[in-house]
């Protein structure tokens, strides 16, 4: 599997930036996770609209999905001129209700909600779900294939439960909204650095990926956090980059 970071950001982008996204290519399916604001223009950079086999959201938050709302435009257009032949897949959290609602768009988007007990097989790939807790419903995401596993976080507080479902990932993509000088002014139900890092270390994932920085804040402090309690192969997710599972 390739992992293609197309952007790293929330809850908003630095210029030139963009919000929550990742391309997941295995060779027989290309998967979108999260498609936060600048996430399309990105991902048209490295694989066609109609060449995507879904899009998974973790959550309904805007920095995650908001640029779904452009999407179904391009949906629409290629339908209609046959380039795109049928509807694309959105899997996403139900709730809240008002904002899975938002996402159907005539017949370009096949809009499917997510269920702690969902399964998925997108091509080569296996997809399971394990809900997390965020001021919206969150689920975190784990890929499969040929016996390697990548976690996606998505948002979330902490917890024990993603301790179990990132253990031992082959890389888990994991968000560090804060910084623990953060926690006590800006807590928003996120994970700070040095957590992210403690949940990696306990769940004894080989490689921790982090993302979602504020884009005021200096990368290597993020670092710096994550680097006094995980001793793992650990990286910051680079937009535009690629990481082979």
């Amino acid at each position: 599997m390739k992992l293609t970071v197309l952007g790293n950001y929330g809850p908003y982008p630095k210029p030139g930036g963009a919000c929550s996204g990742f391309l997941i290519d295995s060779g027989k399916a290309k998967v979108v996770l999260d498609f936060g604001n600048g996430v399309l223009s990105r991902l048209q950079q490295h694989a066609d609209v109609e060449d995507i086999s879904a899009v998974i959201l973790s959550h309904l938050h805007a920095d995650h999905m908001s640029d779904i709302m452009i999407l179904r435009y391009a949906a629409d257009i290629k339908m209609m001129k046959g380039a795109l032949k049928q509807a694309v897949k959105v899997y996403a959290p139900a709730e809240p209700k008002s904002e899975f609602e938002r996402l159907h768009y005539k017949n370009a988007l096949d809009v499917i909600p997510i269920t702690p007990d969902s399964t998925l097989e997108l091509g080569d790939l296996k997809v399971s779900f394990q809900e997390m807790v965020h001021g919206y419903q969150n689920f975190a995401i784990s890929i499969a294939k040929g016996g390697k596993r990548l976690v996606y976080s998505g948002d979330t507080s902490p917890n024990d439960a993603l301790v179990a479902f990132a253990k031992n990932a082959d890389l888990f993509v994991c968000e560090a909204g804060l910084l623990e000088r953060d926690e006590k002014e800006i807590r928003a139900m996120h994970l700070t650095a040095k957590e992210a890092g403690d949940i990696a270390a306990r769940a004894g994932a080989k490689r921790l990926l982090l993302t979602h920085f504020l884009p005021e804040v200096k990368l290597e402090y993020y670092m710096n956090e994550v680097a006094q309690v995980y001793n793992g192969i650990m990286e910051i997710a680079g937009e535009n980059r690629s990481y082979f599972i």
